[in-house]
């Protein structure tokens, strides 16, 4: 027996060399392992490496044949022993030396382990994406040969490498990621659990975490899908797109409803579906409530602004070319062959204008005197009366340029055009000075202007001409001549003094105007001996200039489509009953019935019109169709009544009346027609103009009512009583000239259904019984 003081120093020492022997061994298998491996390439390796599988928590490793660089591994280590003089060491404290050498060729993880660099954040680090769900942290990887790491792990004192082999190749866990596996494992129903173990993975390998998430065997909350999500995002399973739809949803992971959490599931357990580009996996997102309904009216708000930007590019480039591409305005120079010789029965207004006529020939001899140019002049008549040719007429004496515009074409669409054209007439118009600027239809832009009116740009349209009429200089011998049917409705601040200083009345021509227009007119057609042109003159009574002009040229086109070589009586004649009753209708179809009550009520407008003291002289009776009337009685005044007496309108009363009362005679009270509704209504007119504005009622005496709508109810009643009392009256006059003087209408009736128009003399003949003489 040895005591324990004596053997402890040869013990110690023995121990000391065992140890360096042994440190020196592990350093001398080291290398030469390193050499070996370095010079064996990857591939060779791999075909002849068996792989060694590790059991699972509830599986038993099975036995697997030895691989070859096990055995090289063991030879080299056993001729290291040998030479040390340890080769009786125990074959456990052997393999704890080879086997770690063996693992990175035993591996089955081929490409490099990654190690990662840290992010900006703590948030960034822990899910791989930016707190704000729209950027994609992708980690900077520093890559490292497993060799060297398998070595440096081997040749670390105090570590431990009794651990299962191929979790610690593949994962890289350490002990706390065992723990938080095992206790996984066992609390498979526990979503706490499941979500540390597979935070603590996601960095080490998110391979596995899919698989494990995707296999169905374990509880999944919301932070379980979180690390899901992670891990598909190192995998780059999916990109930055799909991170920022799932991240609107306002979820970490899928949003509520989705299926991507059951599809995966279904689809792991078929290997097909393993996420590459030829398998992808299919994912299916629903979008939340309302986010179609929001997304469509942003769609539509958006095309409301681009259609309203779109449109109001169009209205600038029209409006621009509207104002900038007009054309140019030039003076009408071929109207200077007018005179006042060709304008007649306007004595007292030539006259007027003579004076602005001498002024443009010879303006010094006014400027001596003091005078001054008038700055416009206003024609005022009604339309056809000859303003406009009163007008050319004086540019022609003058001989100065004449510019021609109506007051509608200044006006358009766009705001501010009207004012454009004002400026460029005038601008024209101080070019070719002095000459003369007609606007005909002045009240088009001229009327009154009103606070509130529904078309502003009207009136900067005449406030545009009120300042040039105003605004240049009197000396330029510009004159402007205006005219206008309706003086009335012309604003104040345009008819003043300085603007419009002479203002010139164009009435309608009388007998004596007549036959000097006529004249002129049939100058120009060859007449018939037989038109008497003062005849004509006194039955075209209330004809305009316009009126006589259409009636000579329509008598010479009838003169051209009958095929006579003049223009006679019977040319005229046609030409003013189609001016004053219309064109004939002789395709209309007529009944017997109605052509005897047209003929019978015409008669009677004829009969009493004949017989009646103060009434208008007979022109014509028909029963032809004109215009819109199925028969006509034509009453034309012998001298221009400027005025009507009460005895004239008593009898028109009584014309009027007489074709309603006339069908009552003869058809009866039942058998009364529509056709006598615009007798009765021009006989009611003239009735209320006798008792409200003539004053012709007794009862009423001198008081003119203007506004029948603001009188009080007896006053009301009055006016009402005393128009049905005329009316009455008048109905009762022509009952008894009609019943009195039957035979005669009966003779006028069937002498119109024989000819169909008679004339005053023909009318005339009829009722005294004589026969007529006319063909058919």
């Amino acid at each position: 027996m040895f005591s324990s003081s004596g053997v402890s120093p040869q013990v110690g020492g023995l121990l000391s060399g065992a140890a360096s022997l042994l440190g020196n061994a592990k350093h001398a298998a080291s290398a030469r392992c390193m050499t070996y491996l370095q010079k064996k390439s990857w591939k060779s390796l791999s075909k002849d490496l068996t792989t060694t599988t590790t059991t699972s928590t509830t599986q038993k490793q099975e036995t697997q044949p030895e691989s070859p660089i096990i055995a090289e591994l063991e030879r080299s280590c056993n001729r290291i022993l040998d030479d040390l003089g340890l080769r009786g060491l125990p074959k456990d404290w052997q393999k704890q030396i080879i086997t770690p050498l063996s693992i990175p060729a035993q591996s089955d993880c081929r490409p490099w382990l990654v190690s990662h660099v840290s992010a900006n954040s703590f948030f960034e680090n822990k899910h791989g994406f930016s707190e704000d769900g729209t950027k994609l942290i992708k980690p900077r990887d520093t890559h490292y040969n497993p060799y060297f790491t398998s070595l440096s792990r081997l040749l670390q004192p105090n570590r431990s490498i009794n651990v299962n082999q191929k979790r610690f190749v593949q994962h890289g866990m350490s002990s706390r990621i065992q723990i938080l596996e095992e206790r996984a494992n066992y609390e498979e129903d526990n979503p706490k659990a499941q979500a540390d173990y597979l935070r603590a993975m996601v960095t080490e390998d998110p391979q596995y975490v899919i698989r494990r998430y995707e296999s169905g065997r374990y509880a999944i909350d919301e932070s379980v899908k979180r690390e899901y999500l992670k891990a598909l995002v190192l995998a780059e399973k999916i990109d930055s797109d799909d991170l920022e739809k799932v991240s609107r949803t306002g979820h970490y992971g899928y949003p509520k409803g989705t299926s991507y959490a059951a599809e995966p599931t279904r689809k792991a357990k078929d290997s097909r579906y393993d996420g590459s580009e030829d398998t992808p996996l299919h994912v299916v997102v629903q979008s939340q409530k309302g986010a179609f309904f929001k997304e469509q009216m942003w769609n539509t708000i958006r095309f409301l602004i681009a259609l309203f930007l779109i449109l109001s590019v169009i209205e600038a480039q029209l409006q621009m070319k509207m104002t900038t591409n007009q054309k140019e305005i030039t003076p009408d120079n071929v109207d200077r062959k007018f005179r006042f010789n060709d304008v007649q029965g306007v004595d007292e207004a030539k006259e007027e204008l003579q004076e602005v006529v001498d002024f443009l020939r010879n303006p010094d001899k006014f400027k001596r005197l003091g005078g001054k140019l008038p700055t416009g002049v206003l024609l005022i008549g009604s339309p056809g009366t000859g303003k406009t040719l009163l007008a050319k007429a004086v540019a022609g004496e003058a001989g100065v340029p004449f510019f021609f515009c109506s007051g509608s074409e200044f006006d358009e669409m766009f705001v501010g055009v009207g004012a454009a054209r004002v400026r460029n007439l005038f601008a024209a118009a101080r070019e070719h000075a002095p000459c003369i600027v007609f606007v005909d239809e002045l009240d088009a832009i001229g009327g009154t202007r009103i606070v509130n009116d529904h078309q502003p740009y009207s009136r900067m349209t005449l406030n545009q001409l009120l300042v040039e009429l105003d605004g240049f200089d009197k000396s330029e011998g510009i004159v402007v001549i205006g005219a206008t049917n309706f003086p009335e409705i012309l604003d104040k601040a345009l008819i003043r003094p300085g603007r419009f200083d002479t203002k010139i009345s164009v009435p309608m021509p009388d007998i004596k105007a007549r036959f000097h227009i006529l004249k002129v007119h049939l100058k120009n057609v060859t007449v018939a001996d037989d038109v008497d042109i003062e005849v004509l003159a006194r039955g075209t009574s209330g004809f305009s200039g316009a009126d006589l002009a259409n009636l000579v040229n329509q008598a010479a086109v009838k003169a051209a489509t009958s095929g006579d070589p003049y223009v006679s009586t019977k040319h005229l004649e046609f030409a003013k009953d189609k001016i004053i009753m219309g064109p004939e209708r002789k395709s209309a179809v007529i009944n017997a019935e109605n052509k005897k009550i047209v003929a019978y009520h015409e008669g009677g407008h004829a009969l009493v019109a004949y017989y009646t003291p103060g009434s208008l002289p007979l022109h014509k009776a028909t029963i032809m169709p004109r215009g819109q009337a199925l028969g006509m009685v034509a009453q034309i005044p012998e001298t221009d009544d400027l005025q009507w007496t009460k005895k004239q309108l008593l009898a028109k009363l009584d014309v009027c009346m007489a074709g309603r009362v006339a069908e009552e005679i003869i058809f009866g009270k039942d058998h009364v027609t529509t056709g006598a509704s615009s007798d009765s209504q021009q006989a009611t007119a003239i009735a209320k103009a006798m008792v409200t504005n003539y004053c012709m009622s007794d009862k009423l005496g001198m008081f003119q009512i203007k506004d029948t709508d603001h009188l009080s109810p007896e006053t009301q009643a009055i006016i009402e009583n005393e128009i049905k009392r005329l009316l009455s009256e008048a109905y009762e006059r022509a009952k008894n000239i009609l019943v009195t003087k039957s035979k005669e209408h009966k003779l006028l009736a069937e002498a119109l259904l024989k000819y169909e128009t008679l004339d005053a003399t023909e009318i005339k003949l009829v009722l005294q019984g004589q026969p007529l003489t006319r063909q058919l």
